[in-house]
């Protein structure tokens, strides 16, 4: 393999990875790992487009020879599915080799205790809705427990994304999840008009001392008093403190999204699921099976191809 090959693929990727969005030295990190694989395939005398899943199995094993813990070898992973995902935009390839490959023995970080659908819909029923902090993040807690959206997805969202209409909502992508429209719910359509409607200009009008508001602040969905978004974080800790006096169990955002998916795994297929989550790989959404099979146990299966 010529070093000109390298060169060329290194610029392009790189171009891939700023077209998700990545950050700078995320994109320096996942430049490491294509160095370290096309030495690997160098050594192998492979070329890139041609690996099979069993030679990415040789190259992980390598890996682990190499001295790489089980958590790097994932990482390395992720980057090369990545890359071969940057290979079929290129038209260098028609597959993925890396998709089917999962390292199971990495032991998850929380293992959650599952909501049931009855619990989740008790939350968002009970939760009040006098103020107009607390019919602001009634609305933020039903994405939550209805679309199972994650905290960094709410807080970007704009109002143009949402489609009173149709009863839809748009969610973006972003560097580290895929872009979706999901059917609101049809009790949460009436709050989301009446936020979106009005709730929202009069928190926008609050506190005029407050300098004016920036065009990234006037548009963002979820504001504060005087339009302030820069806050959400305080929302979201509000919102949470309020779920956890309704029901003690809840724990986090992470736990419902968690029991949402959880839920979906039990109704849809797995590319359903993969979508409604917004998971890039199919194998994201497979870790959630954990849950559902094994709920409070701290353990998972050392069942991997690296065994």
């Amino acid at each position: 393999m010529k070093a000109a090959d390298y060169q060329r693929t290194k610029d392009s990727f790189t171009l891939y990875l700023k077209s998700r969005a990545f950050t700078k030295s995320s994109i320096k990190s996942r430049l490491v790992v294509l160095n370290i694989y096309w030495k690997w395939l160098e050594e192998e005398r492979l070329e890139a487009e041609q690996v099979t899943y069993n030679e990415l199995l040789s190259f992980m094993k390598w890996c682990r020879n190499k001295g790489a813990s089980q958590r790097t070898v994932q990482t390395y992973m992720g980057t090369i599915k990545h890359l071969y995902e940057h290979f079929i935009r290129e038209e260098r390839t028609d597959k993925n080799p890396a998709t089917d490959i999962s390292i199971r023995g990495v032991k998850r970080k929380t293992l959650y205790h599952i909501l049931e659908t009855h619990e989740l819909h008790a939350l968002y029923n009970s939760y009040p809705a006098t103020s107009l902090q607390q019919k602001r993040n009634r609305v933020i807690l039903g994405l939550l427990v209805y679309q199972g959206l994650k905290t960094a997805e709410l807080g970007k969202l704009e109002t143009t994304d949402i489609n009173l209409r149709e009863g839809k909502i748009n969610v973006p992508d972003s560097s580290k999840s895929n872009g979706r429209e999901m059917k609101l719910e049809a009790h949460q359509i009436m709050d989301m008009y009446d936020y979106t409607l009005k709730v929202r200009q009069l928190l926008m009008q609050m506190n005029p001392k407050r300098k004016s508001q920036t065009k990234e602040e006037t548009a963002k969905l979820f504001i504060g008093e005087g339009g302030s978004c820069y806050s959400f974080s305080n929302f979201m800790t509000q919102l949470m403190v309020s779920v956890r006096k309704i029901n003690p169990t809840v724990k986090n955002a992470k736990q419902i999204r968690t029991s949402v998916i959880t839920k979906w795994l039990r109704v849809y297929n797995l590319r359903e699921v993969q979508y409604l989550a917004g998971h890039r790989y199919i194998s994201s959404t497979e870790s959630y099976l954990q849950n559902d099979m094994e709920g409070l146990q701290e353990e998972v299966q050392q069942f991997h191809p690296l065994g």
